[in-house]
């Protein structure tokens, strides 16, 4: 039997997504399927070009983790931390499980960009059981580092990427 559901990391809930209808909570163990740690493949949404590798972590308590290879910064962006938030599962009206989800991470400062910042970074994304992949979209943008990030009136420097990706699993 194939199960599929969308994993909705924030995008949904904070952009006005095509997930925005909420039914209700459901218990995390409804979402476990898409538990565990994916290797991303990330597409710059406007140029096309691929951006980065990450790696996308949800653990059955509700966690979630995300590192990225670029972390170390680059041209026009500072180094930052690695992403740190949480998830919970919730079905829409038409019974289909999301797991809905945000992290923050922080910028760290350099002589060429001496402000810091959080970055809150959105995800939404569609597990596949046949494939035990996920595949989607996510998005992130910056706010000072004495902001509210949970206050999307802030956001500036918005950037979106669409993804793939490979579950990474310990060898047999």
């Amino acid at each position: 039997m194939k199960t599929s559901f969308i994993l909705s990391v924030g995008v949904a809930l904070a952009l006005g997504g095509p997930h925005d209808a909420r039914a209700a909570d459901e218990p995390l163990s409804a979402c476990f399927d898409a538990v565990g740690t994916f290797l991303t493949t990330n597409t710059d949404v406007d140029t096309k070009q691929i951006a980065s590798r990450s790696l996308f972590s949800f653990t059955n308590g509700g966690h979630f983790f995300r590192s990225d290879s670029v972390e170390g910064g680059g041209t026009g962006f500072a180094p930052f931390s690695g992403t740190r938030g949480d998830w919970r599962c919730v079905s829409d009206d038409g019974g289909k499980l999301h797991m809905v989800a945000l992290g923050i991470d922080f910028s760290q400062k350099t002589t060429e960009l001496p402000d810091q910042t959080m970055a809150r970074v959105e995800l939404d994304a569609t597990y596949d059981e046949e494939s035990d992949s996920l595949e989607g979209e996510f998005s992130f943008y910056l706010v000072p580092i004495d902001a509210d990030p949970m206050d999307t009136s802030l956001r500036r420097g918005v950037r979106n990427f669409t993804f793939d990706s490979i579950r990474v699993t310990a060898p047999m």
